[in-house]
């Protein structure tokens, strides 16, 4: 099944992110790896033009899928430290 994956802003034609909220890399053609715990990363370092810049997925993710619930969101909203 095919989830629905929207260009992330300002980096369109280089990453996307899903519905569930997971990052595709449009050049590696892949998902990039999640952390190692159960809740997936908060945090992805996304490049452009040479420059690598931390965001928040969840952030990301509220700024593609508006007036979507939260709980479709499947990772981490914010660090979960144990």
């Amino acid at each position: 099944m095919q989830e629905d994956k929207r260009p992330i802003k300002d980096y369109e034609g280089l990453y996307e992110i899903t519905k569930s909220g997971k990052i595709y890399s449009v050049k590696r053609k892949r998902f990039l790896s999640r952390c190692n715990d159960e809740y997936g990363f908060h945090i992805v370092k996304l490049s452009k033009d040479g420059k690598s810049k931390n965001h928040n997925v969840f952030k990301l993710w509220q700024n593609e899928f508006k007036g979507i619930q939260p709980s479709e969101f499947k990772g981490a909203m914010k660090a979960i430290y144990k």
